[in-house]
């Protein structure tokens, strides 16, 4: 059913953060980042920003884990993207309306009018395929000069709410959040579409490391995150290119 009542639909996503916000205090949430200022859950000590990659599942996790600073959220303008976009805007998100394929100039030209803000993207949206790497995030990473920084955001136990292409992660109550911020990778501007194919793929594969790494974690391994900085790995780049990503700092 479709609720086409524009007030109706900004009450659903009050009560619905309000509720969000009840659960996740009672949530447990460990996080870990490479640099100090790529991360989304920290007040920005310098004027770089960054693009977080996460997958489209994982969105409420991200949202509310922990409080959110300078941020962006980009939202497809489909009707579904509106609902979504005022429920980022009560929990402090600067919703951005767009996607590859709806609005995507717009957005960009929006997000450069914006230097203080980070962006997060989902780059399996907003119609799937689930966990599809699509190229939009290393065209607009390329264009806003806001090196991508490849995420993990798992939950030990909790709720897979179904939708029409991914489920939605919500934890149950006295669950345990791992969100890992990894290293940042800056993406050369000017790139062709083979070459934003190429990035894309690499993005790709970090992502699903660093799953791997916050799977270990949450299951108590804690020397696997000696694993998650690659700054200092020579094999940190995609192929052909030269390896552009951001100094780490502790």
């Amino acid at each position: 059913m479709k609720i086409r009542s524009r007030w109706f639909n900004i009450i659903l996503s009050y009560l619905a953060t309000f509720c969000l916000r009840l659960l996740f205090l009672t949530v447990r949430v460990q996080h870990r980042k490479i640099v100090s200022d790529a991360t989304p859950y920290a007040r920005p000590q310098s004027p770089q920003r960054f693009t977080f990659c996460m997958w489209h599942d994982q969105i409420v996790l991200a949202v509310f884990s922990l409080r959110t600073w300078n941020l962006a959220g980009l939202i497809s303008q489909h009707r579904d993207g509106g609902y979504l976009a005022d429920s980022v805007l009560i929990a402090g998100i600067q919703p951005v309306r767009g996607s590859t394929s709806r609005g995507g100039a717009e957005a960009v030209r929006e997000i450069l009018d914006r230097p203080d803000l980070h962006l997060a993207m989902t780059p399996d949206g907003p119609r799937g395929p689930r966990r599809e790497m699509k190229e939009g995030i290393v065209y607009i990473s390329s264009r806003s000069g806001r090196p991508i920084v490849p995420t993990a955001l798992v939950c030990d136990r909790y709720w897979a709410i179904p939708g029409h292409w991914s489920d939605m992660t919500i934890p149950k109550p006295f669950s345990k959040v791992i969100l890992i911020a990894g290293t940042p990778i800056t993406v050369p501007p000017e790139l062709s579409r083979e070459e934003m194919a190429t990035w894309a793929e690499f993005v790709n594969t970090e992502m699903g490391r660093l799953e791997l790494i916050a799977l270990r974690l949450q299951q108590g391994d804690a020397a696997a995150a000696d694993e998650i900085d690659r700054t200092a790995d020579p094999a940190y780049q995609p192929r052909s290119r030269p390896n552009n990503s951001t100094s780490a700092a502790a």
